[in-house]
This record gives C-alpha cells, structure tokens and sequence, in this order.
C-alpha cells in the first residue's frame, strides 16, 4: 500500500510540476504580449501551483521514511500536514486576488487580449482540468490527502482561468467586468482552500470512526466468537497509509489467559486482513465489568 502511494505521489507531483511551469511562462509571455495584468497575475497562480506540487513530492518522500524511535507511527502525517501548507497557499492566492480585485473596481483600466491571450487561456484551462481530474483519480488510488488537495488547486487555477476568458469576451467597453469575475474567483479559491484545511485537519485533531468502519469491525468481532459483540471504545489513528485501531472487548473471566489470548490474535489478524488496521485489544472481564 506505501509503495503504491509513493509511485502515485511522485507520478502526480512530477506531472504537475512539468506542466505548470510550462503553463506559467506561456500565461506570463501572454501578458507581457498583451499589457494583460490578469494574464500576469494568473500566471503566478499557475506558480504557486507548482509550489504545491514541489510540497507534494516532498510530502511523498516524506511518508514513505519507515518508523523510527521518533516517530514509532512511520511518517504517513507527512501527506495531511503538505495537504494543510497546500490549503494556505491556495487561500493565500484567493486573498491576494480578492485585494487585487477590489482595487481593480475602484480604478479599472482597458485591456487588450487579442488572439495571443485568448489561445494562452483556452490551452491553461484545458490542462489544468486535466491535471486536476488525474490528480483527483490519484488521490483515490493512493488514499493520499496531499494529491486531492493539489487536485483541488489545479482545479481552481482552471476555473480562475475560465473567468479570465469570459472577461476577455465580454467585457468590451465594460472595464469593471474583470474585477467582478476576479472577485468571484477568489472567493471560490477561498472556499476551495477551507475544504483543503478542513478535510486534513480533521484527522490530525483525530476522529471517531464513521459507522461503515465500526459495523465492519463489529461483523468481524462476530465472526471470530460470538463474544466480540461487545467492541467497545473504538479508537482509530491514521498515519498515511498506515491505520491504528485500538478498542475494549469483554471475555468471560474464567476463560484461560492463553485461550482468550489466541482468540483476540484471531480477531486482530482478520481485521489486519480485511480492513487493513493495525489493531491492538485490550480485554476486559465480563464478571467484572458487570460488577463495575
């Protein structure tokens, strides 16, 4: 499973790198050709695109680093930590061209696009889609944070750069229709940006587990013996690739140490197996636990 998710992360960040820089000397070229200060200015956002993508490639050599005395959990919360740097980034730019966008309004100035800044947008909205769909897909292929979060950035450069193209067809005369739609763009990167944060804080503030793991867990408790009805306080820690799970079953008291102990090897073995957790159970006697 690590190994699957490095190559994803490595094949994402490189892919991404590659075609953002590209992207960023065309839209930059553009706006020079063009006296075009929106082109420019999406051509830094293109640049900070390829930042994140360097911070995913870090983030993926990163979690694939074994455990060590350190760090006995590996270093899998490499990817949510990247993932959350990705999401300031991306509000980061959001913030700056909301600024930009209401100075605009207040003093708007003519632009020229002609051809030359029409065919840069139209190629960085393509690619950029593109680039955001992979990375999407990867993401669902690696079970990596880092990569739907750099997804979600490719997206929002694309959709920055489809307001551009309306404000090249339709703003004619009309100065003020480039600061509108670059408002509305950085109010989507904003929000963009707080469902990056939030999707990759959540599991580095810790979370209880959702009902499809814990019925799955309790289903295997089941199979084993019927006496692993009662899982209880069901932790679960993510690390990356890497799944913690500690819980609390209750064993009849007079059952031999070394008994209940191949049973709870049993359960701990199936859940390794079909829910790919690294479990550690703690019993508790049933008389006792009745008595308490």
């Amino acid at each position: 499973m690590r190994e699957r998710s490095t190559r994803w992360g490595y094949l994402s960040g490189s892919l991404s790198v590659a075609v953002n820089v590209l992207l960023a000397i065309l839209k930059y070229w553009a706006g020079i050709v063009t006296g075009s200060v929106a082109l420019a200015a999406d051509a830094w956002h293109t640049i900070s695109d390829t930042l994140s993508s360097i911070a995913l490639l870090f983030a993926t050599r990163t979690t694939r680093k074994p455990a060590d005395p350190e760090h006995p959990f590996g270093h899998g919360r490499a990817d949510l930590i990247m993932s959350v740097g990705i999401g300031v980034v991306i509000g980061t730019v959001g913030l700056n061209f909301l600024i930009e966008a209401i100075a605009d309004l207040a003093d708007p100035q003519p632009v020229l696009y002609g051809t030359v800044g029409r065919v840069a947008v139209i190629v960085s909205i393509v690619a950029k889609e593109l680039l955001a769909q992979f990375s999407f897909f990867a993401s669902r292929r690696s079970g990596m944070k880092s990569i739907r979060a750099d997804g979600w950035h490719h997206r929002s450069d694309s959709l920055t750069s489809i307001i551009v193209l309306i404000g090249i067809v339709l703003a004619g005369d009309q100065y003020w229709v480039d600061a509108v739609l670059s408002m509305i763009v950085a109010i989507f990167l904003l929000v963009a940006a707080g469902k990056v944060i939030l999707d990759s804080a959540r599991p580095l503030l810790g979370e209880s587990p959702n009902t499809r793991t814990l019925d799955g867990i309790r289903e295997i408790g089941r199979r084993i013996s019927p006496m692993f009805n009662s899982v209880h306080h069901v932790h679960i820690h993510r690390y990356g690739a890497h799944t913690e799970m500690t819980c609390h079953v209750n064993m009849d008291s007079d059952m031999s140490v070394g008994d209940a102990h191949d049973l709870v090897d049993d359960f701990e073995q199936a859940l390794r197996d079909d829910l790919g957790l690294e479990p550690t159970v703690h019993i508790e006697p049933e008389r006792e636990r009745k008595d308490s």
